[in-house]
Formats: C-alpha cells, sequence, structure tokens
C-alpha cells in the first residue's frame, strides 16, 4: 500500500506582499466605501442597523441570501469573496446551464468541453487559475460542484442544468474548511428551489437558431398541511453547429436533453423539516464539437496510415505533388477544417474496435444521470441545531471521438463509464453568549466507485486504457465566528480529511497490438503482442492514502452598516491519484501526490447612497504546490500522463459592481486580475517542455464583464426591458506546454436581448441574441504529436432565440 501524507505547517509570514498587492486594489476600488468610512468610524452613526438598512427602499441593489459558511446569512455579512446569482438573474441573461455563469464572474474560467474527452456533460471549472483540466476517472477536479450540499465528485455529469434554482454561489479561493478536498481553487453551489405552500408555477417556451426546441416548467402542489412538493421539467434540442462536410459525417454540437426533479418538503413541526429530492437527466447527442485545428503528415501515425491504409501511398507518401491535398484518401492538412467544419465519419479499420465495448463505435455523447437526497434540519434547543445531509448519484455514459476528424482512422475513442457515489454529512450548528459566538462541528463521510473502459485506436492498433477506481473519504471539521468587540469578528477553523483510493489495471492492456507488433515497446524490451498488459501483470491493484489538515482564519471589521472589511488565510487540498493513460506500457501503476493551495486574502463589501450601488473587492496571493499537471514527456511515452511537476504563485484582484442609480435602470459589473507565475518545475515538467517561463493554462490575466439594463414602463401595455451584456477574456493558454496553435488571444463577447412583460407580470416574451458580434474563440483544445493533430473546440456562433413565458 502506497500511504502520502499532507502535512500543514505554520502561516508564512508574507504581510509585506499581502498589504503591498492590497494597495492595488484600494486605489482601484477601495476609495469609494471612504467615504461614508469616515462618516462610519464616528458610532454616533451606527444607529442605522441592519435592520434599517432591510427596510431601505426596493429600488435598491437586490438582496442574496447565501450559504458559504454553512448557515444562512446575507452576501454583504459573509467575510469571503463570493459572486451570487439569483434565478431570476440566470434567466435575465439567458443563461441554460452552469458553466455560462463564467462568463460574467471575475477570475472563473469554465472549459464546457474538456480537451481529450468527447462528452457534453463534462466540464473543467477554473478559479483563479486552479482547477483541472482531465475528466479522467482517477483525478480529482480542483474546484468543487456542491448540488444543495451535495458533492459531486466527477467532471462527468457536471453540467447542471437551471432547472428550479434559487441562486448559484461562486466561492473564491479555497474552500477547505467547510467544503472540503478539492476545492483549493473554491467551489460552485447550486441550490434549488424549495416546494412553496401554495399552488403555483411556470412554464417556458423558447425557440431559435439551430431549429432549436426547449421548454422548461415548475410547479408547486401542496399536499396537506406541512407537506409540500415540487415537480420540474427541461427538454432541449438543438442541431449541430459544426458541420461534416463528407457523406457519413454528422454535424456536432447539437443538444437533446432532457431533465427532471421531484421535490418534497415535510414540516411536522415548527423545529423540523425534511427536504427529499429526486433528479435525472437524460442525453442523446452527437460526440462534442471538436474540430481538426492543423495536421502533421509527417508525425508516425498519419505516416503508417499514409503507406499501409490509404490506398494511395505513391500519391499520400509524396510531400512534393500537390495532388495529395485533394485526395480524400490522403491524411494531412486538408482535413483541418476548423472552426466549423470537419470530415469525421466515426467508422473504423478495425472490427476489434468496433465490438469490443458494450456499445458499438459511432458518434455519442450520451449520458445518464440520477441522484436522491435527504436533507434533515431539527432546532433541538433555542440555540442549536443538527443538519443531516444524505445522497446517492449514479452516472453512466457511452461517448465517442473521431480524433483524426477525417475518413481515416488514426486515432479514435470509445469510452464506456459507471460511477456512483454515496455520502453522508452531519451538521451541529448553534451560538453563544447572547449570539457572540456562533459555530459549526460536523462530520463527512463518502464512498465512490467507478469504472471507465476508455477504447483507444491507433491505426490498427487498439487498447483497453480506462479505470477502475473505489474510494473512500472521511473528514471531521470544526468552525467558530467570535464577537471580539462590537463591529469585530474573529473566525476560526479546521478540518482533518483522510482519502483512500484503490485502482485496480483490469481495463489497462493490449487488445490488438496491429502495427506496433513486435516492437521493443514492454518494460523489459520484448516485443508489443494483444493481451499484453499496460500497467504491470494483469489483476494487480494500487492504493493511496492521502491526510490532511486545512484550516482557516479570518478577522472582519464592520466600519459601518454599509462598509464590511475582513483579513483571512485559508488552505485547501485536491487528492492524489492514478495517471490512466500510458504508453508504451509500464511496468508499474503510476500514481501522483495532492496538490496544496494556501492563500491570504483581504477583502471589502460596501453598500452605497441608499443601498443603489454595491462595490465588493478582494486582492489575495496564492502559493500553489505539487501542481497536478497533464503533459506529454517524451521520456515516458506520448500519453497525456499527470504529474507533480511544478509550485506556482498567483496573486491578483477582483471588483464586482452593481448599482441602480435610478429607478428602473440597472448596471452590473465584473473585473478580475491575476498574475500567475510558476516558481519552480521539476524534471518531468522540463522534458515535457513546461518551465518557468510557461504560463499557467486557464489563468486569463484579465475578466471582465459588464450589463446594463433598464425598465421602460408603458402604462397599460405593461413594460419593456433592453438589456445588453458584454465580458472579456485576455489571452488563454489551453494547455500546460503553451502550444502556440491553443492560444487563444484576448476575445469579447456580446449578447443582447428586449424583453416584454404584462402589467400583471404574469407573462412576457424575450428575443435576444446571443455572440452578437460573431467572434471566434477557441475554448479548450489538444496537441498529439504521435498521431499529428491539434484539435480544438470553439465557441458557439451568433445564434438568436425567442422565449415566451407564463407564471401561475
Amino acid at each position: 500500500m502506497k500511504k502520502q501524507t499532507v502535512k500543514s505547517g505554520g502561516m508564512p509570514t508574507r504581510q509585506a506582499e499581502v498589504m503591498a498587492l492590497a494597495r492595488r486594489i484600494m486605489l482601484a476600488g477601495v476609495s469609494a466605501g471612504a467615504m461614508l468610512a469616515s462618516g462610519g468610524t464616528a458610532h454616533a452613526q451606527a444607529a442605522a442597523t441592519a435592520e434599517q438598512a432591510e427596510a431601505a427602499d426596493h429600488s435598491g441593489v437586490e438582496e442574496i441570501t447565501v450559504t458559504a459558511r454553512r448557515r444562512a446569512e446575507s452576501m454583504q455579512d459573509t467575510p469571503i469573496a463570493i459572486s451570487a446569482v439569483s434565478g431570476q438573474g440566470l434567466q435575465e441573461r439567458g443563461i441554460d446551464n452552469v458553466t455560462q455563469i463564467g462568463d460574467f464572474t471575475p477570475n472563473v474560467k469554465f472549459n464546457s468541453s474538456v480537451p481529450v474527452s468527447a462528452s457534453n456533460a463534462t466540464a473543467a471549472i477554473f478559479i483563479r487559475g486552479i482547477g483541472q483540466n482531465d475528466y479522467q476517472l482517477s483525478a480529482d477536479p480542483g474546484v468543487g460542484l456542491y448540488l444543495d450540499g451535495v458533492y459531486i465528485s466527477r467532471g462527468v455529469g457536471n453540467v447542471l442544468d437551471v432547472l428550479n434554482i434559487e441562486r448559484i454561489e461562486v466561492l473564491r479561493g479555497p474552500q477547505g474548511t467547510l467544503f472540503g478536498r478539492n476545492t483549493i481553487g473554491g467551489a460552485v453551489s447550486v441550490v434549488t428551489r424549495k416546494p412553496g405552500q401554495d399552488l403555483a408555477g411556470a412554464i417556458e417556451a423558447t425557440t431559435g437558431s439551430f431549429g432549436r426546441i426547449q421548454v422548461k416548467g415548475n410547479i408547486d402542489v401542496p399536499l396537506a398541511q406541512g407537506v409540500y412538493s415540487s415537480l420540474a421539467g427541461f427538454v432541449h434540442k438543438r442541431n449541430g453547429y459544426v458541420k461534416g462536410v463528407v457523406a457519413g459525417a454528422p454535424d456536432l454540437g447539437d443538444t437533446d436533453n432532457l431533465a427532471g426533479r421531484f421535490a418534497l418538503r415535510l414540516e411536522p413541526g415548527s423545529d423540523f423539516t425534511i427536504d427529499l429530492a429526486i433528479d435525472g437527466s437524460r442525453t442523446r447527442e452527437n460526440s462534442a464539437p471538436n474540430v481538426a485545428i492543423a495536421i502533421n503528415e509527417n508525425a508516425p501515425a498519419a505516416q503508417y496510415w499514409n503507406a499501409a491504409y490509404s490506398g494511395a501511398s505513391a500519391v499520400c507518401l509524396n510531400t512534393a505533388n500537390p495532388a495529395r491535398l485533394t485526395n480524400p484518401s490522403c491524411f494531412n492538412s486538408q482535413w483541418a477544417l476548423a472552426p466549423y467544419r470537419h470530415g469525421g465519419t466515426f467508422q473504423t479499420i478495425s472490427t476489434v474496435f468496433d465490438t469490443f465495448n458494450p456499445n458499438r463505435y459511432r458518434s455519442a455523447s450520451d449520458v445518464n444521470i440520477w441522484g436522491a437526497s435527504g436533507t434533515a434540519e431539527w432546532k433541538v434547543a433555542p440555540n442549536v441545531s443538527i443538519k443531516s445531509i444524505t445522497a446517492y448519484r449514479k452516472v453512466t455514459g457511452f461517448w465517442t471521438r473521431d480524433s483524426d476528424h477525417s475518413p481515416a482512422s488514426i486515432i479514435q475513442t470509445n469510452s464506456d463509464w459507471k460511477q456512483d457515489q454515496f455520502s453522508q454529512e452531519f451538521q451541529v450548528l448553534g451560538d453563544l453568549l447572547d449570539k457572540k459566538l456562533n459555530w459549526v462541528v460536523g462530520g463527512y463521510y463518502s464512498s465512490e466507485s467507478g469504472n471507465h473502459r476508455d477504447l483507444v485506436q491507433i491505426v490498427d492498433a487498439v487498447f483497453l486504457s480506462g479505470a477502475a477506481l473505489k474510494g473512500e473519504s472521511l473528514a471531521v471539521f470544526g468552525q467558530a465566528t467570535y464577537e471580539l468587540a462590537p463591529s469585530l469578528n474573529l473566525t476560526g477553523g479546521i478540518r482533518w480529511t483522510q482519502d483512500k483510493k484503490t485502482f485496480s489495471n483490469e481495463n489497462q492492456f493490449v487488445v490488438a497490438a496491429g502495427f506496433l507488433t513486435g516492437a521493443p515497446l514492454n518494460p523489459d524490451g520484448s516485443g508489443l503482442k494483444s493481451g499484453d498488459p499496460l500497467m504491470g501483470p494483469l489483476g494487480r491493484t494500487a492504493t493511496i492514502k492521502d491526510r490532511a489538515w486545512t484550516p482557516m482564519a479570518s478577522l472582519s471589521y464592520r466600519f459601518s452598516p454599509e462598509l464590511l472589511t475582513y483579513l483571512s488565510y485559508s488552505k485547501g487540498f485536491k487528492g492524489g491519484g492514478f495517471t490512466q493513460r500510458v504508453f508504451p506500457p509500464f511496468a508499474f501503476i503510476p500514481s501522483f501526490r495532492p496538490e496544496t493551495s494556501e492563500t491570504y486574502e483581504f477583502g471589502f463589501k460596501s453598500d452605497l447612497f441608499d443601498r443603489r450601488v454595491r462595490l465588493n473587492g478582494a486582492v489575495f496571493l496564492n502559493n500553489y504546490k505539487d501542481l497536478q499537471i497533464t503533459v506529454n514527456d517524451p521520456k515516458l511515452g506520448f500519453a497525456p500522463i499527470i504529474q507533480n511537476a511544478a509550485e506556482a504563485r498567483i496573486q491578483g484582484f477582483e471588483l464586482e459592481l452593481q448599482a441602480r442609480p435610478v429607478d428602473g435602470l440597472r448596471i452590473e459589473g465584473g473585473l478580475g486580475y491575476l498574475d500567475a507565475k510558476y516558481r519552480k518545475v521539476d524534471i518531468r515538467a522540463l522534458n515535457a517542455g513546461v518551465t518557468t517561463n510557461t504560463k499557467l493554462q486557464n489563468a486569463p490575466k484579465w475578466t471582465m464583464s459588464a450589463a446594463v439594463s433598464y425598465t421602460i414602463q408603458a402604462g397599460e401595455l405593461g413594460s419593456f426591458q433592453p438589456r445588453v451584456d458584454w465580458s472579456y477574456r485576455s489571452r488563454v493558454y489551453n494547455d500546460a506546454v503553451n502550444t502556440p496553435l491553443l492560444i487563444q488571444d484576448g476575445y469579447h463577447l456580446v449578447n443582447a436581448s428586449i424583453a416584454y412583460n404584462d402589467p400583471t407580470e404574469k407573462w412576457g416574451v424575450t428575443l435576444g441574441v446571443k455572440n452578437l458580434t460573431k467572434t471566434l474563440y477557441l475554448g479548450s483544445g489538444y496537441a498529439d504529436s504521435f498521431g499529428g493533430i491539434t484539435e480544438g473546440v470553439y465557441g458557439r456562433p451568433r445564434e438568436w432565440y425567442l422565449s415566451a413565458r407564463t407564471s401561475f
């Protein structure tokens, strides 16, 4: 058994760096808060209590309640860098799934399609430059995604539809104390609406570009006194936006999704509630919209195809003959058809590859997800509550890639995925000393099992390169906030976590050696043959155990009812794991250690001018160690492998603005800055081409967004609300080695809409356009030197939509 231990050390003294960086953001934003602080420090002004703030003009900025500290409180009272958007805000932005919130959240980037995966239900989340760009079963995400307090442990199945959502919270920075492992970048918490006590409902239908048909609705049905239910449904169909240009090539990037959720709330007494929910979704789509950006016909696999299988080797191998670039039998740059065309036919020359997995090879991204959860809250005393969260989730999937994007069969994959998880969390919450001390303690347990049969074909060679994994996680935690003096609060917390993962190599062997037969590729120098293991003798398992202490501490001071400031330290860790892709074969099962992140942060939250302007900001310094990066190390082979290969320092700031300067006018804005640098790389990273001058992937220096809407009252006709949303991301490096073809320069996105509501606001219509300026941008990508293929997924082109909604 291989054991790994992560030990927490004392806090490094980096105050000078933190304060120097803090001055930058102070110049950018805190000056606005200082105008009221001068009056707020005089405690004669403190008579404006929180209750008076709540009674302010309803035309002010919306108050949002969050549960970032496991208790309901105003976002403005929470000393964490947090963004939150309500269900109404999601509707006004025309957002369909959780990945789209990255467009307007500072220092957040969502990849809606992960490199190497062909599943449309897999997203990579990066916050402040920290995340995980690999979806494989044996690697953990770097940002935790939660649905009603339930952690979703894998990237597959984390593209949640916006279905009866109350709000989405984005917590930036390590959240290791209350949320646990795999939140070193932050956490995204999706909270659904609970069933109401009255009969009510809503339905919305949408049509638009690419034959879009979408209907979603929800209804609350009270069943009896203290028994309330709700039902929500969602169906979305849309044609693909990446066109197949040859016979048999399907259109990619389509949508075919059906989802539903049933919730039941029981209130046996005034101090006891039980929330039960069952949710599920079913997608039957073509493969993810990957396209070929460039093709190198001199790569080993490309040359072998052109020589042995093209049927026109004399033409295809003669690089001086221009006819090869128009002969469809040849594999070369003629098939580099990015951004919105491809030539992949999803046909194979290998009957073994076509039939070995449970599903035959074809264009597909089929995913089934269902989950059940139960949350019970009991107020056992006036100042003590107990909460239990029990959940089970299951994901099955089948997806394929035609990685050469042509009628040839250079590199293709067929994935069969099964994964399920069970989790149980207990929390005890309370307050003491006349509510001067608020506390929470708890425990967490989860178990997970998964089986990923990742079948890979390279010309006529076929490998099973998957994972069979079992894991358990156990944690205990506690956090408390104490009022040291009026308006001065100290918060401290700590979590102990133990993770255990066991990897079996049962899905790691050569199915058909093909053209690699006889080559000295095995660890012992022998030739390769069908049935050979890829990771030591078949039947072997490996186990790793990670333990970590993740503390946090913060000091907050409220200068006035309108201005809160805080200084915090937090630590998080992401579990270790195993690499499931190796070639040539290894004599062992390769693993990697956990990575850790420590963040020092200064922030402020302010509500100005009778809550008509809200300005929140944070400045941070992060030490990021033992980075798990996905690289192609030529000394180890040509498969992408995860290794702990670097340390980094990330610093930056965020500002968020919401304003209601006059009735009807709403202004929102966000600004994020990242200065992310490798401080050290080891030989494993250097071998793959990563140096201290390499830029961190998915860490754009600047993220900016703005939105303006205005409600025009038209008397008995109702009201109209035009809206414009703009966002900007500076240069993004889409892989660890900064492949030039995968670098996306800075780009702007503009969405626009106009909504109409009748005088009763019971029904309305919205006409909108997304990507109004037809911006072309690369969302993710991967470079395969052995196959000679550089591929990627581009953002959707300009699209219009028309929605009609009604409620009762």
